[in-house]
């Protein structure tokens, strides 16, 4: 158990040494001082606190690299449609080229 994730999980709004302080003396941690307008927690509430916390992990945003590689695969795609489309504008612009210049031809 991760006593000091234990507790930000029961209290989020705390203040790490201030309004609660964690000690540990080599064997396990303890609350050495409890600011909280709340009760010390037993080590029973906190082991069941701590079953909640493996049950419910609170949300972490996504970590930025993996954000920026999904942006740059959306503008490769992006961009990737994009030529897709100039490249057909082109033809039918070349087409259209192509009967303007016939029609010229047969008007001549």
């Amino acid at each position: 158990m991760v006593l000091f994730d234990v507790i930000l999980y029961k209290y989020p709004d705390a203040v790490p040494l201030k309004d609660f302080v964690l000690r540990n003396d080599g064997n396990d941690s303890y609350i050495e001082k409890w600011n909280l307008n709340a009760p010390i927690p037993t080590k029973e509430q906190l082991e069941a606190w701590w079953e909640e916390l493996q049950k419910n992990p609170p949300y972490e945003p996504p970590d930025q690299i993996e954000m920026l590689a999904q942006e740059l695969s959306k503008e490769k795609l992006a961009r990737k449609q994009l030529e897709e489309l100039n490249g057909k504008l082109g033809n039918a612009l070349s087409d259209v080229k192509l009967t303007l210049l016939s029609l010229k031809g047969e008007n001549a």
